[in-house]
């Protein structure tokens, strides 16, 4: 009976120590920049535009309005002579003309054979289009690849035996590369009419609403150029603003430390909805440092080498490396992620997180700064 009773006590305390660990998403916003590709200074990110319509466009688009709507986040506009001038010139819209078209559709049996055959019918039209944005402001040259730095070996070496060229003083122009670039908006679109069962009312009902149609296209191909060009020089030179939803994994509520944990995501989701895009995060790094401190705990109260334990530490390293990341730390992320991967429980999560902290570091490289939480110019 002894006997007995000792085995269950044994089972009981193995049991509590190898409990079923439950791990559930859980949800937070945030709100960050996606960083420039340009490092322009503070006190310099001011831009300026004009729009120029050609005379198609301008019974149908306001140029004011069209002005208004160029922007570059985080900078500041200002009328004439800013840091990056931007320049959208929509210059013509012309009709090439309509066409019918039809389609054909066939239902056919086991073998091959057409059983049944409906034709559809309806209208094309076409539009040809012209216009550019130049962009003049800072742009870093890009390097060379090594097939580009091949091809300009070898033209210096086809120079060097010219007899006429080997000794001449040409300067290479490399101005264009650094003052900006252009965007071209030359081409065609097509108008496409719904389908009938007759032949003859597409064409009746294209002729009939020819001026709406061609306004509805005209003012298309404005504001896709519009949105190309904010696009282009948003990415650029822009401190875009972006919301996401992150997660973290946290044990259900069923233990004490299940009661903690739901406190601390509560805790995360009120403390990240402060968090906006360009407003520095100084005072919420300060706010989560007890919550980082209880996750951090966590790796040392849950250090059995057994399946609940490691998947205990391993929501302790993703929500750590996740928290870092999100706080502009991404070197801390990149640790945190490492005793992830070693941890041995799902090592992809580490190797993803590793990415994108390897990616910020980049951006912040190229932006010149170590923040997706910069104030836009006043």
């Amino acid at each position: 009976m002894k006997r007995i009773i000792v085995f269950i006590l044994l089972m009981s305390v193995f049991s509590s120590k190898a409990q079923k660990v439950d791990l559930d998403r859980f949800y937070f916003n945030v709100n960050y920049q996606i960083l420039p590709k340009e490092a322009v200074p503070y006190e310099k990110r001011t831009y300026s535009s004009t729009v120029k319509l050609g005379g198609a466009l301008q019974t149908y688009v306001n140029p004011t309005n069209l002005n208004d709507q160029i922007y570059i986040a985080g900078w500041k506009k200002v009328e004439t002579g800013g840091t990056v001038q931007i320049e959208l010139n929509l210059e013509d819209f012309v009709e090439k003309g309509a066409s019918p078209q039809v389609r054909v559709e066939e239902n056919k049996d086991r073998d091959g054979k057409v059983t049944s055959r409906k034709e559809y019918y309806f209208v094309t039209s076409k539009y040809a289009t012209r216009g550019y944005m130049k962009i003049k402001g800072p742009l870093t040259p890009v390097a060379l690849n090594d097939k580009q730095v091949e091809q300009e070996k070898a033209k210096e070496v086809a120079a060097a035996s010219n007899r006429f060229l080997k000794n001449a003083v040409v300067k290479k122009d490399t101005s264009a590369a650094k003052e900006g670039y252009n965007l071209n908006f030359n081409g065609e679109v097509e108008y496409k009419s719904k389908e009938y069962n007759d032949s003859a009312t597409p064409m009746k009902d294209f002729y009939i609403n020819k001026g709406a149609i061609r306004d509805q296209m005209l003012r298309g191909f404005a504001d896709k150029s519009l949105g190309s060009a904010n696009y282009s020089v948003n990415s650029t030179y822009g401190f875009r603003p972006k919301s996401d939803n992150e997660i973290l994994w946290i044990l259900d509520a069923k233990s004490d430390e299940g009661k903690t944990q739901i406190e601390a995501i509560q805790a995360v989701k009120a403390l990240f909805a402060t968090m906006k895009a360009d407003e520095p995060i100084e005072d919420l790094k300060s706010n989560m440092q007890p919550l980082i401190e209880y996750f951090d705990s966590l790796k040392t109260k849950y250090t059995e080498d057994n399946k609940p334990s490691r998947k205990m530490r391993y929501s302790a390293y993703f929500n750590l490396a996740v928290i870092y990341l999100m706080l502009d730390q991404p070197e801390k992320a990149i640790a945190e992620s490492e005793k992830l991967i070693a941890n041995d429980y799902d090592k992809s999560d580490g190797k993803a997180i590793i990415e994108k902290a390897n990616n910020l570091i980049a951006s912040f490289k190229v932006a010149k700064t170590n923040s997706t939480h910069n104030p836009a110019l006043k």
